[in-house]
C-alpha cells in the first residue's frame, strides 16, 4: 500500500474527484449523439410582424388586421390569414448539418424565392425552396442556415402564388 500523508491523501481524494467530474460532464455527449440533429423551429423570428411577402409574382400585403393579394389572384382575406398564419407558426427542422443540404440542393436552382419583408428591418429575409418528393429543403439567406419541411408546407404556403401571371 502507499503511504501518504493526510494532506497527499486529501490531494489523491480532490483530483481523482475533479477526473470525475470531468469524465461525466463529457459522458452527456456521447448519450446525446444518438438524438436526432433536427430541432424544431419558426420559419420566422419568434414575435416578428409580417409586413409583406413578396412572391415571384405575387406580393401579400398587410392592411390592417387583414391580407391582400397584388395583383389579386382570387383568394379572399380568410384563406391569406390562414396562409401567413402557416409561416408564422409553423415549425421546421433546423439542420445542425448542413452537409445534407448541400448534396440535396447541389446544381439546382431553387423554385421559389420568397422575401418576408418584417417591421423593424430594414431588408428583408429572403427563403430560397427547394421541393424534394417527400421534402422541401429552404435556405434562409438572412440567417444562413438550411431547415426542412414537409412538402406538404410548401404545396400550402407557395402552391397558390407559383406561376401566377403578371397583370
Amino acid at each position: 500500500m502507499i503511504r501518504l500523508s493526510k494532506k497527499g491523501w486529501n490531494n489523491v481524494l480532490i483530483f481523482s474527484m475533479l477526473i470525475m467530474i470531468m469524465v461525466f460532464n463529457g459522458m452527456h455527449t456521447k448519450f446525446n449523439s444518438s438524438e436526432p440533429n433536427d430541432t424544431q423551429v419558426p420559419l420566422l423570428p419568434e414575435n416578428s410582424l409580417v409586413l409583406s411577402l413578396e412572391y415571384p409574382a405575387v406580393t401579400i400585403e398587410r392592411i390592417g388586421q387583414s391580407w391582400r393579394t397584388k395583383p389579386a389572384i382570387g383568394l379572399d382575406a380568410i384563406q391569406l390569414s390562414e396562409i401567413m398564419g402557416l409561416w408564422q407558426t409553423e415549425l421546421v427542422a433546423l439542420q445542425n448539418d448542413n452537409e445534407e443540404a448541400k448534396v440535396m440542393t447541389k446544381g439546382k436552382m431553387p423554385e421559389v424565392f420568397v422575401i418576408a419583408q418584417l417591421a423593424g428591418k430594414d431588408q428583408g429575409a429572403v427563403y430560397a425552396f427547394y421541393p424534394q418528393l417527400q421534402e422541401v429543403w429552404i435556405h434562409d439567406q438572412q440567417q444562413n442556415r438550411w431547415l426542412k419541411a414537409p412538402v406538404s408546407f410548401f404545396e400550402r404556403i407557395a402552391t397558390p402564388f407559383v406561376g401566377q401571371p403578371e397583370k
